[in-house]
């Protein structure tokens, strides 16, 4: 039995959108998802005030023959939802007949709504929620990290890692990770680093270790994928060889792309349990993608019939 799990950034996606060209791009963000065709999505840039995300992910469920419900020990349905502190959240969406177990559903968010207005930058949400596949717990995750603040997404990748992880925990991760992978093979990055020679511009002080003196030293900060990976949780692509293919640096608008700078920080993580079950990773890179988002999405096959079985309680504090 395979499981289809996908992580996907889709750009400020508000579905009621103010221009005929933004309507029709965010009807190919929709038609991106239903190609896909996952079992379990994560998505980060919902956009919309705090109040209305769950209306939104209810109606992008509609929209992709998904669903976000999860229903509760006390019979209240809530959305797997986590509010981010920029407008943009996360979510997390499965098909129908998946059901959720109603104690593993958490959701961790920095948001602070005060008179109306928001303070602070940097998105940095988690939603977690696990179904019980393969004769045992799997836990799924959908997490935008810090877009700002280098620190602070060294720190939230920690808290990342222990809302997720636990012993022998089956757990796949699909986030905007905003900075670049630690992984290696065969003894080299899988990731090469994509700010090192490249002329110092403003944008780098916060993707680079080196700030104090920009100059041709500058070299990507590496340090939150450092945590996940020391922690337990891998980079997927890496670990199944998959061919490195950049999931931003297409889009004609971003800072980023202008200066020819293709980056991989669109991620899916696994815990070891279920690295020996996955079966292939790949970037959704077509015509319609490229069209839909600054972020194009990736996919993993998972085996479940590979997963170890296991007991006990879900993974994650």
């Amino acid at each position: 039995m395979r499981l289809r799990f996908a992580t996907y950034n889709m750009l400020d996606l508000t579905l009621s959108a103010n221009s005929v060209q933004e309507a029709d791009r965010q009807r190919r963000v929709v038609e991106t998802i239903r190609a896909i065709d996952p079992d379990v999505i994560a998505v980060q840039e919902v956009k919309c005030a705090p109040g209305r995300v769950d209306r939104l992910v209810a109606e992008l469920g509609e929209r992709t023959g998904l669903t976000s419900v999860v229903r509760q020990v006390d019979g209240r349905d809530v959305h797997a939802v986590a509010v981010g502190d920029n407008t943009v959240h996360v979510a997390l969406l499965w098909r129908d007949g998946l059901i959720p177990l109603p104690a593993s559903f958490r959701a961790f968010s920095p948001a602070v709504h005060h008179h109306g207005g928001w303070r602070g930058v940097g998105y940095g949400s988690l939603v977690r929620v696990a179904f019980q596949m393969g004769g045992r717990p799997l836990m799924f995750a959908s997490y935008h990290a810090p877009a700002f603040g280098r620190h602070r997404r060294i720190d939230q990748a920690e808290v990342a890692l222990a809302a997720v992880t636990g012993p022998n925990a089956a757990v796949l991760v699909g986030s905007d990770f905003n900075s670049v992978g630690a992984a290696r093979v065969g003894g080299e990055s899988y990731d090469r680093d994509p700010y090192t020679g490249q002329p110092w511009w403003p944008d780098l002080v916060h993707q680079c270790r080196e700030v104090t003196h920009p100059g041709t030293s500058h070299r990507a900060d590496r340090r939150p994928a450092e945590v996940w990976e020391a922690g337990g949780l891998h980079d997927v692509a890496a670990a199944v060889r998959a061919p490195w293919v950049a999931t931003t640096g297409h889009w004609p608008s971003c800072p980023y792309s202008v200066r020819g700078i293709r980056r991989r920080i669109d991620m899916i993580h696994a815990t070891r349990t279920v690295l020996q079950a996955v079966r292939g990773v790949a970037v959704v890179d077509n015509e319609v993608s490229r069209a839909a988002s600054d972020h194009l999405p990736v996919v993993a096959e998972v085996d479940l019939r590979a997963l170890p079985m296991a007991q006990g309680a879900v993974a994650g504090r």
